[in-house]
């Protein structure tokens, strides 16, 4: 085939094509318009929807208005003459679209309920406003099911009652028969009305079509109505068909009857003969506009031919290497060809140019190549001392990609954590480190952790420094880790704390007999003890009780830094603790009790340590006639307490150490204390899940505030 042909036949097809996707494109568009024309009529059905509830829900509420007017029927209501009730109720049903009267006390307790319709069914109707009227859209149990209904209800606050009437809304209803048949005889085509209880299609008129009783929406149209409050247009399967629908949410939801909207929907079947009349036509227009491009392309083309194969010529010629060949552009006819021989000579004129500077360039990459290669061994060699340097060192380094993938495990790291190096390449550092969290891209982040040691049962403790690392600016970061073994040092500490414990212990039991044979001296056991004598005991045994809660300290950070502070954790209520400790301190002492009584989830004696230590710290660091308070508040699943003085205050320079094991604040005592009360009570609230925090200003205060977890039914 000729390339005349193939340019033919190209331009012929490509035509077709064109014709088609244009066919198809047209057919789109004008459907497009008709749905756009569609949804607009939509709107308006929907518009005169809104407009049938509103006026409903209106005549409701004059038709009740008129009946608690009546003073016959306000006395009965005051008596509770429930015969009366029903004479007026009775009339009331008699005189409109009514279904349901009820009647109910300001506690929503039923006095009498009257029906138009289902008669014979148990009904269950839902609490009402007892102080204000209200009117929506409710869900009526009639003991086999769920129906949607219009109420609107009216307090009688002067007799103590709330009056309400409904309107059922199923295929019985006069309101949906009129409706639904304005609205298809508007369109002249059956339309479908729904009304919707959050997620649940509560009632369609198409129900009685599908079979079906309630359908859940689909959560595109859940988001629109009541997530963000508009209406929803669109296709919808109902049943098993699709229908073009329009959904708006009610604005009448009332607290407590969940999210109501109501909709309309057409058949997808009203486009179908206009889309096959739409088709046939376009489709004729189409060949017609096919045949005559045909023609056109065809007429156009004739001289194609002989420009083509004097171009081919002269082209074949260069293909067998006659680079100096060149076209004759005077025998080009064609003024776009003639065009494409010119170009084909400056191409070769440049081609030739092009050869010579590839020459010289090639002189320049030899240069250059000499040059990488000579780079590529210092590279080498810098990569060498480098790799010696990190195989050399005592710490373990191990580098890791940007997933956690291990590509580097030195000497040391293989020594520490007794796993091979081959073995540790190309795995995830979990594997090995399963304790330790490697994320972010903070420098310097220093992590302590225990893994395994293979061959022993003893753990392995180390502390690892996590720095990010990129060869790119963009690139996702890896992480280089730098290991320590501190197990040698976690035994000494765990030694330590235990050596302190037993002499604190120790010191503990010889306390306590001198404590006790003091009480029985001062008690008068041994003979009465006065005057000076009697003072110098007392001071004695305040000193021994000083140093027995100095000992009891040291005790407690002992287990503290051992990890053996364990809490017997149980619910109770902070506020009697808190009771009992004001009574011991008061009248500088008083407790501002917050709203609610929530049990908290702690160690009750542990958490009355902490108390007692911040209100007496307070008292301590506060003139005698000042006032301490302390109190409670909710916040969220948490229960704060906060022990607020006017003392000296911290300086703002001493606020972030506070908390640390012997500090003693620079505007207080320096005599008295051991700077561990605080690091103790910090330990025990965060023990226990919770935080400690403070706020002072020098010469005016501080508030001491801490927070513990409320219990939740369940441990």
């Amino acid at each position: 085939m000729s390339l005349y042909s193939k340019i033919l036949l190209f331009f012929v097809g490509l035509i077709i094509l064109l014709s088609i996707v244009t066919t198809y494109s047209g057919i789109q568009s004008i459907e497009q318009i008709a749905v756009n024309e569609l949804e607009k009529s939509l709107a308006s059905d929907i518009n005169l929807f809104s407009f049938s509830m509103d006026r409903e829900f209106y005549h409701i509420e004059a038709q009740l208005r008129f009946l608690s007017t009546s003073s016959g029927f306000r006395e009965a209501v005051s008596r509770r003459d429930v015969g009366r009730i029903r004479e007026a109720f009775a009339g009331q049903l008699r005189g409109g679209n009514v279904d349901v009267l009820h009647l109910s006390d300001d506690r929503s307790r039923p006095i009498l309920t009257v029906r138009n319709r289902l008669a014979n069914e148990s009904l269950t109707i839902p609490p009402m406003d007892v102080r204000n009227p209200s009117k929506g859209f409710t869900s009526i149990d009639n003991g086999t099911g769920k129906k949607a209904a219009l109420f609107v209800s009216l307090p009688l606050k002067g007799q103590k009652a709330i009056l309400s009437q409904l309107v059922i809304l199923d295929n019985a209803s006069p309101l949906v028969r009129n409706l639904s048949d304005l609205l298809s005889r508007k369109r002249d085509e059956p339309v479908y009305v729904s009304i919707f209880m959050n997620d649940k299609r509560m009632f369609s008129t198409i129900f009685s079509l599908t079979g079906a009783h309630t359908q859940d929406l689909p959560e595109e149209v859940i988001t629109a109505l009541h997530g963000e409050g508009k209406n929803y247009i669109g296709k919808t399967t109902i049943g098993k068909a699709s229908y073009y629908t329009i959904y708006k949410p009610s604005p009448y939801n009332v607290k407590g009857s969940g999210d109501w909207a109501y909709g309309i929907a057409v058949g997808e079947g009203i486009f179908l003969p206009f889309k096959k009349r739409l088709l046939f036509i376009l489709v004729m227009v189409s060949a017609l506009a096919t045949s005559a491009a045909i023609v056109i392309t065809f007429l156009l083309t004739r001289g194609v031919n002989p420009s083509l194969r004097s171009i081919l010529s002269i082209c074949s010629s260069i293909g067998k290497g006659d680079a100096l060949s060149r076209i004759d552009e005077k025998t080009i006819k064609i003024r776009e060809f003639s065009l494409i021989a010119s170009s084909i000579n400056t191409m070769l004129d440049s081609i030739s140019q092009r050869e010579r500077t590839i020459a010289e360039n090639m002189k320049e990459i030899s240069a250059i190549n000499a040059e990488l290669r000579e780079k590529t061994k210092m590279i080498r060699r810098d990569r060498m001392r480098f790799l010696s340097i990190l195989e050399t060192m005592d710490e373990g380094v191990v580098a890791l990609d940007h997933e956690g993938t291990i590509i580097y495990y030195n000497r040391a790291a293989a020594a520490i954590t007794g796993t091979d190096s081959a073995e540790a390449m190309g795995n995830s550092y979990r594997s090995i480190f399963p304790a330790l969290n490697v994320s972010g891209n903070n420098h310097t982040v220093l992590q302590e952790f225990v893994i395994g040691r293979q061959g022993s049962e003893e753990p392995l403790y180390l502390k690892a420094f996590v720095s990010p690392w990129s060869l790119e600016n963009n690139a996702p970061p890896g992480h280089i880790l730098l290991l320590q073994d501190v197990s040698r040092e976690k035994r000494i500490e765990e030694f330590k704390a235990d050596f302190v414990s037993s002499i604190n212990h120790d010191i503990k039991s010889f306390l306590m007999p001198v404590s006790g044979f003091l009480s029985r001296i001062l008690q008068g056991k041994y003979g009465a003890v006065e005057g000076e004598l009697r003072n110098r005991l007392f001071g004695i045994q305040e000193n021994v009780s000083k140093i027995h809660h100095l000992v009891e300290n040291y005790l407690n950070v002992s287990k503290i830094e051992s990890g053996k502070l364990d809490f017997t954790v149980g619910p109770f209520d902070i506020n009697e603790i808190i009771r009992d400790v004001v009574s011991l301190y008061s009248p500088r002492v008083t407790f501002a009790e917050g709203t609610g009584h929530p049990l908290v989830l702690a160690d009750r004696d542990y958490i009355e340590r902490v108390i007692i230590n911040l209100l007496v710290n307070a008292l301590k660091f506060s003139p005698e006639d000042s006032e301490v308070v302390i109190g409670t508040r909710r916040e969220n699943n948490m229960l704060v307490v906060f022990v607020r003085d006017r003392g000296v205050g911290i300086p703002a320079a001493e606020l972030p150490f506070i908390f640390e094991r012997y500090r003693r604040g620079s505007l207080g005592r320096k005599e008295e204390g051991s700077g561990l009360g605080l690091f103790i009570v910090k330990s025990v609230i965060e023990g226990h899940g919770g935080s400690i925090w403070v706020e002072s200003t020098p010469g005016k205060g501080s508030t001491f505030s801490f927070s513990l977890p409320v219990f939740q039914g369940e441990i």
